[in-house]
Order: C-alpha cells, then sequence, then structure tokens
C-alpha cells in the first residue's frame, strides 16, 4: 500500500515538475529572440572534431539503416525506460533510502540548471534545425536526408517534424519545447552512471560506456551538437562531486570526532 501510495505521489509530482520544465522551455526562444547560438556552437563542434562536423565522422562508420533503427530505438524508447525507472525505483524503493534525496535534488538540478537556466543562455535548436534557424540549408543536408529515411514510432525525423511544427505555430504539446545545448539526454543518464558507480565499479562501468553510447547517438541523430553533451557530463558530474564533499563537511561538522585521552604513562 505504501509503494502505491508513493507510485501516485511521484506520478503527480513528475506531471507537475514536466508541466513547468515544458512551459519555461517553450518560452525561452521569445525571451532570447529566437535561436541565436546555434552557428557558433557548431563551429566549435568543427573545431574540436579537427574541422570535420562529428556527425559527418559517425555516419561514415554507422550510415546503414539498421543502425539508424537500433539508435532511434534507443535514444527515443530505451533511454526515457532506464530514466524513469531508476527515478521511479529510487523514489519508492526502501532500499534506496540511503541516496534518495541526493538523487533527486541532482535529478532536479538537470532538469532545472541544464535544461532551462543553461538552456536559456545559451540556446540553440541543434543541428537537426540548423537549416531553419541560421538560414544555411547544405550543413547538415546530409544528415537531414539519411534521417528522413526512418519510419515508425522512435524515428527521429517524425518526431523533429512534429516539435518544428508546434513551435512555428507557437503552440505546446505533449514534450514540446526546442532546446539542444546542453545534452538532458546526456546529463541524466550520466547522473545515473555516477550513482551506479558509487554502488559497483563493475556496473559503473557499464553505465559510462552506455553514456558513451547516449552521447554518440544525440550527435548521430541530429538532436545535438557533441559540446551539448561534453557540457552536460562535465556540469553534473562537478555537480555530483560537489554535493558529495559538502555532504561530507556537513557529516564532519556534526559528527566530530570524539577523542579519547591517553592514559598517563608510569614513570
Amino acid at each position: 500500500m505504501a509503494g502505491l501510495i508513493s507510485g501516485v505521489l511521484l506520478l503527480g509530482g513528475l506531471m507537475f515538475f514536466q508541466g513547468s520544465f515544458t512551459s519555461i522551455k517553450n518560452m525561452l526562444p521569445a525571451l532570447r529572440g529566437g535561436f541565436i547560438d546555434d552557428r557558433a556552437q557548431a563551429d566549435i563542434d568543427a573545431w574540436l572534431h579537427f574541422g570535420v562536423d562529428p556527425w559527418i565522422l559517425l555516419h561514415s562508420v554507422l550510415g546503414q539503416d539498421w543502425a539508424r533503427s537500433v539508435i532511434e530505438f534507443n535514444y527515443n524508447v530505451l533511454w526515457f525506460i532506464l530514466c524513469f525507472g531508476a527515478l521511479f525505483f529510487v523514489a519508492t524503493s526502501p532500499s534506496a533510502d540511503g541516496i534518495r534525496k541526493r538523487y533527486l535534488l541532482l535529478f532536479a538540478f538537470v532538469w532545472i540548471g541544464c535544461g532551462n537556466i543553461l538552456a536559456g543562455l545559451f540556446l540553440s535548436a541543434g543541428p537537426a534545425f540548423y537549416g531553419a534557424v541560421v538560414g544555411d540549408q547544405a550543413r547538415f543536408a546530409g544528415l537531414i536526408a539519411f534521417l528522413s529515411r526512418g519510419d515508425g514510432g522512435s524515428s527521429a525525423a517524425e518526431y523533429q517534424t512534429y516539435l518544428w511544427a508546434l513551435h512555428e505555430s507557437g503552440s505546446a504539446g505533449l514534450g514540446s519545447g526546442i532546446s539542444a545545448f546542453p545534452s538532458i539526454h546526456v546529463g541524466l543518464i550520466t547522473l545515473n552512471a555516477l550513482f551506479l558507480n558509487g554502488y559497483s565499479r563493475r556496473l559503473g562501468v557499464v553505465a559510462f560506456a552506455y553514456v558513451a553510447f547516449i552521447q554518440i547517438s544525440s550527435v548521430y541523430l541530429g538532436w545535438h551538437y557533441a559540446i551539448d553533451g561534453y557540457v552536460s557530463m562535465t556540469v553534473v558530474v562537478a555537480a555530483y562531486y560537489a554535493l558529495m564533499a559538502f555532504l561530507k563537511r556537513r557529516w564532519e561538522r556534526t559528527h566530530p570526532t570524539v577523542t579519547v585521552p591517553s592514559l598517563p604513562v608510569a614513570s
């Protein structure tokens, strides 16, 4: 019964939280006067990858339809199951009592700190929408053409078309709002990897390998510039260890070591 109540409360809180996040995200282009940082972020991306947009490097290795289908399913479906499944487990399971507050605090930080605050400060739409916001249709034309071959419920191209239609109409919808920098996908899965690594180093290795796969997928599918993921990883890791250091110092202040006086030595 307690688990059911916790689940219902979590669902209600999550709906309110996600609704607030989406509302702010939908407002960002109007507040910033459009997507103003795409060209700069794309150029930084190319500079970091030896003068080549990184999606070109990825597609030269994984430019097959079967690879796109696998990556789309993982990125658009499996990621949600893993991240929100982890949230449900931590919020409701008694075995997660020791990490619950830390996890939920950092979970909220990723959405608000990365997804609203940093996104608003450095607003970009991402490679899939680069032509529409910058006016340069050629730079990512090959990427858009490749993604348009996808079909089915997990197609990145279909979801990107849906998001842009909502943006142009000024409407809100399920999952609406466009911002690329930094990557929430990479940020949340990095958070999970950090907690798993604290539990088991072996699981941590697997979890961080999955972080790398999500990072690659975000660029491969045109959702993000590579720096979106690099910044997310850096910010989340820094926040995680900063929180751990803060909690350690607070524990040491409230639980000072008791010094037992030594016995006098007989002469």
